[in-house]
């Protein structure tokens, strides 16, 4: 499996090559805002690309009340119909990674649902969705085991989804910005009851043309009602594109103009011989929002996909507030956000 995996990179990298224009200059990117699009739960269900090469997965994280937290993914990659899938599940304990599960199978392997958030991993389901009438939200039953433990988790949506179409054609659909989490999890033969608080999105279609970006930062921010999503693309080493969404908890979304939010960076060092801060500031001013959030950085966990793409998750302390037509909220507690740098 090893083997097949560098195979796919470097034919993944060879594809991305013939991306690139004959002069050497990256692809332009529009920069207009896309509108967002409420979502169904099709929308969450895979895609594919038949014999065109594509990468989707899915992703889900869970901040939970006892000091512990844990990311879920399940990655699909296709190269002209021959392919694999992979299962990350790592598990924090304050910030610092206690279990980290990197699992890898052949396409054949996978058996997911065109219709419904639905994907089995050799016959063992891993991700169910549904919608329940009665508390109007999405449900998400979410299953893993591995040799050093085990996740079994329900999240339970409480704000509204939705959609929106990258710039370089992707779709990135935020289906849980936020949710309520309960379950089990194992680690090393402990069982533990948890609750907590929860995200979940979905990334299909996504090309070679996403390479051309430098990277991006992703992360989230809560405060009693509102939730907010924010990313900054960075197109080049030195151009970005901010975007961030607004939630209200049982209620609807509101997309934040690009124009009106500022990001910036502090506290850099190195690791794993690159540049990365430890400080990290967002604010945004419009006729009915107001927010300037601070995210202190207290725990880093890096790691490297297809031999060239680098990968921070981050564990931040949020501060700060939120102003909705005059409600003011406080945001404060601990957050999940990344960074991912492609050269």
């Amino acid at each position: 499996m090893g083997r097949v995996v560098n195979v796919l990179s470097i034919v993944l990298f060879c594809t991305i090559l013939l991306t690139i224009p004959a002069s050497g200059s990256l692809i332009a990117l529009d920069h207009h805002s896309s509108s967002l699009e409420d979502i169904t739960l099709r929308d969450d269900a895979f895609h594919g690309r038949g014999e065109l090469p594509f990468i989707e997965w899915w992703y889900f994280d869970a901040k939970l009340d006892n000091g512990f937290s844990l990311t879920l993914g399940v990655q699909v990659l296709n190269i002209f119909g021959r392919g694999i899938v992979t299962t990350r599940l790592t598990l924090y304990d304050q910030g610092s990674a206690i279990l980290k599960s990197y699992e890898k199978y052949f396409l054949r392997d996978l058996s997911a649902s065109f219709d419904i958030p639905s994907v089995f991993i050799e016959g063992n389901q891993i991700i169910l969705g549904s919608y329940d009438a009665l508390k109007d939200c999405f449900v998400y039953n979410v299953t893993i085991n591995v040799p050093e433990g085990a996740v079994s988790l329900q999240f339970d949506g409480c704000t509204k989804g939705w959609k929106r179409q990258q710039q370089t054609g992707d779709w990135w659909a935020v289906v849980l910005p936020r949710a309520n989490v309960t379950g089990i999890i194992t680690i090393n033969n402990t069982t533990m009851n948890v609750t907590g608080t929860g995200y979940h999105d979905h990334n299909w279609e996504i090309g070679p043309r996403v390479v051309l970006h430098f990277g991006w930062f992703w992360g989230t921010c809560s405060s009693s009602n509102y939730t907010v999503t924010w990313a900054e693309i960075r197109t080049t080493r030195v151009t970005q594109l901010p975007i961030m969404v607004l939630n209200t908890k049982d209620g609807g979304y509101l997309e934040i103009p690009s124009e009106t939010i500022w990001f910036s960076t502090d506290n850099i060092s190195l690791d794993h011989l690159k540049r990365v801060p430890w400080f990290f500031n967002i604010e945004a001013v419009t006729e009915h929002v107001f927010l300037i959030i601070d995210l202190e950085v207290f725990s880093i966990d890096h790691t490297e996909m297809l031999g060239f793409i680098n990968y921070w998750r981050y564990h931040v302390r949020c501060t700060g507030t939120i102003v909705v037509d005059g409600h003011m909220e406080t945001v404060e507690g601990v957050s999940i956000m990344e960074y991912l740098r492609f050269r």
